[in-house]
Parts: C-alpha cells; structure tokens; sequence
C-alpha cells in the first residue's frame, strides 16, 4: 500500500482535496492515514491557526468569508473569551454548510482581507456579534471599530438593518465614541459616565501654558483641567515605561494639572473603584450618582441608557 510520502506532487505536502487527488488518480489508501480536518479534506498536518482551518474548510467549499467570532480574532478586536472556541465561524453562499465544528451562517456581508484571508468587514463583523455579546463587550468592540474606520456612520448603518441584534446595536451606539485606544480605556469611560462624572474627552493633548505639547492624555476634563490615565500590563515590568510615565505626570501636574492614574484593579475591585470614583469626583467637584453607582454595584454590565451626568 502507498504511503503518504510516496503520494505526488502537489499532494506530497500541504492540504488538498480529496476530490481533486481522485482527479489526479491518487490511490484513496494512500491517503488514510493522512489527518482529516474536515469532510474531502486531508492534510499532511492537522490545522492549528483559524487562518489554517479555513484555508482547508475553503478546499471543499469556495466562496466562504470568516465572519462573527472567527473573524474578530482574525482582525485582533477586543472580543470576550467566550469568542474564543474552537468553532470556526464562517459565512456561507448558497445552500447550508454542514461540517463539524463550523457554524455556517447565511447572508450578504461586506468581504475584506486581513492577510490574504477572506473575512467580513469591520462593521459587518461588529454587527454580526450585536446578537451574541454582552451590551458592554458590544461597546468596546464597537469602541475599537469605530476607531479603525476612523468614524461611526459604518456602525450606523449596520445598526438601521433588520437583522439580528440591531436593537442590542443600537443601545451600544449610545455609548460608543471615537477616540479609545483599547477595551480598559472604553470600560472605564463608560464607569465614569454611569457614575454620574462629566463625560471625558479620549486621547487629546495637553499643552502648557505656552502652548508647548505635554502630553496626550487618555482621559481628559478639559475645563476642570483633570487627567485621567489608564496604566495598562505596558507600564509595569521589566520594559515598562515607568521614566516615561513619571516625566509625563510631573509635566502636566507642573502646568497645573490634576492627575489621576489606575489600573485594572481600580476597575474590578470594588472598594478601589469606588475610591477611584470619589477622587475623580472631588478633583471634578461633581457628586456622583447614587442610582448610578448602585446599578455598577449591581453589575459592571451596561444599563440601557446612560445616566445623566452632573453638570448636564
């Protein structure tokens, strides 16, 4: 019986159609023992990455654009763990895929590539988990989105569709701005908001009283002159940006600044958040809300709607 090394070029390597090698009149017991990843498929390594995987699903079924989970990933968005499993998403002409571990879904979709991969567009991709995330996932994905397209009409106009979570997309839109640069800034924003503190301005500059750049800061309340400055895993370690981080904090307080860092932890743990909120709040002279910060104790989740801020 042949074995695997003996099969010909171009099945001698790579992954490969089973119909395609009866064409060449490959001996099907050549190809036995050869890894199956999916139904006409055989490889000479199993898939790892899902640019792999689809690349094999792709041999048996052409016209396929990654989509929903499968293609965030493949964009790099700020997606929730539950997105990553091992179910390959993809989008798919014509009659119904059926493969173990593919989630076929239907539809017309705007296509993109993302290293030479097919995959759906940045806002169909963001439409397309409207239905499966959590509202405040829905918003730092919509966040990240928003800021590579360098607008939200895209998001818009994907939320004005009758499709599958355009309500859930819609209440997202409420809260989701230009200008976060990762999921932690966006999270924090929104806690701020819901706490009842003046909504802040995303990665703007500060100057000194000359004019001279200081800065561009993550959160800044221009008119109260308060900086507010998520300090990411980035700024700690062996290569963080700790002489960086200093300089900058003791030029914006020396231009009369008030300066506010926090961390992750300032975010989960509750009595460090409410301190972080306290703080914020005297350095804004703004009280918080008190139906806001018991809808945060509730829950991190989104409400439906953001509260009213203090001075508004």
């Amino acid at each position: 019986m042949a074995r695997p090394r003996d099969l010909p070029d171009p099945f001698a390597q790579g992954a490969f159609a089973v119909r395609v090698a009866k064409g060449a009149k490959v001996p099907m017991s050549s190809l036995r023992t050869l890894p199956n990843p999916y139904r006409g498929v055989r490889a000479h390594a199993p898939p790892v990455t899902i640019a792999e995987r689809f690349a094999m699903l792709s041999l048996v079924r052409p016209g396929l654009l990654l989509s929903h989970c499968s293609a965030a990933l493949v964009w790099d968005l700020p997606v929730p763990r539950s997105c990553e499993h091992l179910a390959l998403h993809v989008t798919a002409p014509g009659t119904r895929l059926r493969r173990p571990g593919v989630v076929a879904h239907r539809g017309a979709r705007e296509a993109d590539r993302v290293a030479g991969v097919p995959v759906t567009s940045l806002a169909d991709t963001w439409i397309d988990l409207a239905a499966s995330l959590p509202l405040a996932d829905l918003v730092v994905l919509g966040d990240a989105v928003a800021r590579r397209l360098r607008s939200m009409d895209p998001l818009r106009q994907r939320a004005g569709r009758r499709v599958p979570g355009a309500v859930r997309a819609r209440e997202a839109l409420e809260w989701i701005r230009l200008g976060s640069r990762s999921a932690m800034e966006t999270r924090s924003r929104v806690l701020f908001v819901r706490a009842g503190l003046p909504e802040p301005a995303l990665n703007v500059e500060i100057h000194d009283p000359d004019g001279g750049w200081l800065a561009t800061s993550d959160l800044v309340w221009r008119e109260r002159r308060v900086v507010g400055e998520y300090q990411g895993a980035h700024h700690f370690g062996d290569y963080g940006r700790g002489d960086d981080d200093i300089a900058r904090r003791r030029l914006i307080e020396g231009s009369g600044w008030l300066f506010v860092d926090f961390t992750k932890g300032d975010y989960y743990a509750r009595p460090r958040r409410l301190a972080l909120l306290r703080r914020l709040a005297g350095h804004l002279d703004c009280a918080l809300d008190p139906a806001g910060l018991a809808a945060i104790e509730d829950s991190l989740e989104l409400p439906g709607a953001p509260v009213r801020p203090c001075g508004a």
